[in-house]
């Protein structure tokens, strides 16, 4: 298994960063973007992106699934400008939170789809994509959620913590994993499952 990631250098990305967490900040007194204990826990948010956008593989379309306040999704399109990224997301007030905080942060490379997944995908996410969420479902439901979707998918992203439930599908291998840990938090990891090869 290969541990090959995208190396990210988060100071270049602080104001940025900040400024995201400001307009979330702001929205949320008005608007439900997430429960106020998540909203609290910036550097959890801050962490688990950093994750997703050093294992995502390079130039192929993320999709975040449930992107709702925009974690993890908002912030990987931050740190990886060769990304296109759509955030998948439903609710009317999220949707316009993360038109809004993408349009601030002046992020070309974000597409925003408000749609329940399955969803019909836009033409620049129509090739192999990888497939993210944080907490749309459990962790043991989102594979099969994930691929409930016709689009072809190059690779799925697993973010798990404590739960880490088995993943076994014949049409995907594992090949990257990346361990990190959050104070308070404990251990997590995201894990990197590639659509395998057809036999010729």
């Amino acid at each position: 298994m290969t541990t090959s990631m995208t190396t990210i250098d988060e100071s270049a990305f602080a104001q940025s960063i900040e400024r995201y967490f400001e307009l979330r900040a702001h929205w949320s007194k008005i608007h439900n973007l997430s429960g106020p204990d998540a909203l609290c826990d910036v550097e959890t948010d801050k962490q688990d992106s950093l994750a997703v956008a050093r294992i995502a593989l390079p130039k192929c379309p993320l999709v975040d699934v449930g992107s709702g306040n925009g974690i993890p999704g908002l912030l990987v399109a931050l740190f990886r400008p060769d990304l296109q990224v759509l955030l998948v997301e439903p609710r009317v007030k999220r949707v316009a939170f993360l038109r809004s905080a993408a349009s601030e942060l002046a992020l070309k490379n974000v597409s925003i789809l408000r749609e329940r997944w399955p969803a019909a995908l836009p033409a620049a996410f129509r090739d192999p994509i990888q497939l993210v969420s944080r907490a749309v479902v459990d962790p043991a439901s989102w594979p099969a959620l994930a691929l409930s979707s016709k689009a072809p998918v190059a690779a799925l992203l697993r973010m798990l913590a404590l739960q880490r439930p088995a993943f076994d599908d014949a049409r995907f291998e594992q090949d990257a994993t990346y361990n990190y840990s959050i104070a308070g938090h404990g251990e997590r990891c995201v894990e990197r499952w590639i659509a395998r090869k057809e036999a010729p």
